[in-house]
């Protein structure tokens, strides 16, 4: 069977083969319902797969959907993966857990972010003492004009050259890519409270890893990096042992904290409900970054969504070519760049579970 039946071209095709796949496999299934709906009225979920026992000492957790529309790329890989027979690879006491979907209305709708605008991947932290991203601040009116074709736009653009003229491309992308909790129209806003994915995942990780001492998480993401490369990017934030852990088992693993990852540094990750989660667990998180479009061109179709959902009309001309130019941000469609995902996560796989073994 070619890759590309593993794909989807709608969130509701993906939840659907997900489900039927891991039926079909076995798993025991649990959906946590969105309170919303999908852009044709479908019902939207976070669902689970548990492959083998709750109580194994070993765990290793694919997860999709983090960044909604990212989930078209991790849907097809964990659909391709349970097809193709993961699961028979588990070695003795070790289970699979696979999470579909983190952000479902996100990736409903084919957006980034979730219903609230919140990049989920800053939304896990404690909002007493998030502080300001001041050079979010200073570019955050370029990053949201009023017009897309007119004069704000044009003194938008202008802005951004002279911040990146100023003071540097690799700036630029840390001051808008690391996250800001103070402009809810904003770009990669944290948020100012937990939404309702983070507070779903936080019940997943309470339920499924009290018995499990030892946990790899892959988080499968998009729009970084070169085109259908997966960069394996640690989410350690310091934890020498993690890194090393991470390095020892997948070999080439980056940092954003050590300043070798094509990431800016972040707060608030994902991988926070696990460690709240999971006790005392040893746990080694990564995520597998695959690479999109010129990072200018994924970080305009940002910009482009975030101005269509606060000024635009979805239905228009304007709004189906906008949609267009995101879904490529972040979804690579020809058959080459879904062979070289899926064969990079299946790798990344199998280094886990003899990762967890040894």
């Amino acid at each position: 069977m070619s890759v590309t039946a593993y794909f989807s071209d709608t969130y509701a095709e993906a939840r659907e083969k997900f489900l039927a796949s891991a039926k079909a496999a076995g798993a025991a299934l649990k959906s946590w319902p969105h309170p919303l709906k999908g852009p044709d009225g479908e019902d939207l979920a976070m669902d689970v797969a548990l492959f083998g026992s709750k109580d194994a000492k070993r765990m290793l957790i694919m997860s999709s959907g983090t960044h909604g529309i990212e989930g078209f790329c991790g849907s097809g890989i964990q659909i391709g993966l349970i097809e193709n027979g993961l699961v028979g690879e588990l070695p003795d006491d070790t289970c699979l857990l696979m999470i579909h979907a983190h952000n479902p209305h996100g990736f409903a709708w084919q957006r980034r972010v979730t219903e609230d605008n919140v990049d989920l991947n800053r939304n896990f932290r404690d909002f007493g003492s998030v502080g300001v991203n001041e050079a979010y601040s200073d570019i955050h009116p370029f990053l949201v004009p009023g017009d897309w074709d007119g004069p704000e736009r044009a003194a938008a653009d202008k802005g951004v050259a002279e911040f990146i003229q100023t003071r540097g491309m690799p700036a630029f992308q840390a001051a808008v890519t690391g996250g800001q909790h103070d402009h809810p129209d904003g770009l990669f806003f944290g948020g100012q409270k937990a939404t309702w994915s983070r507070l779903t995942l936080e019940e997943v990780a309470r339920e499924y890893c009290g018995k499990a001492t030892d946990i790899a998480l892959l988080d499968l993401h998009t729009g970084l990096g070169p085109r259908g490369y997966g960069e394996l990017i640690s989410v350690d934030m310091d934890r020498d042992d993690e890194y090393e852990r991470a390095q020892a088992w997948y070999g080439e693993v980056t940092s954003p904290s050590r300043g070798s990852s094509t990431s800016a540094p972040i707060t608030g990750t994902i991988d926070a409900a696990w460690r709240d989660g999971m006790g005392d667990a040893n746990l080694t998180a990564v995520a597998i970054e695959y690479g999109t479009l010129p990072p200018a061109e994924v970080l305009g179709s940002l910009q482009a969504d975030n101005w269509l959902h606060l000024h635009g009309d979805l239905n228009s001309d304007q709004g189906r070519q906008i949609k267009a130019q995101v879904r490529a941000a972040f979804f690579g469609e020809e058959e080459k760049w879904k062979q070289d995902v899926y064969d990079r996560a299946l790798e990344t796989a199998r280094n886990a579970l003899k990762g967890l073994a040894g």
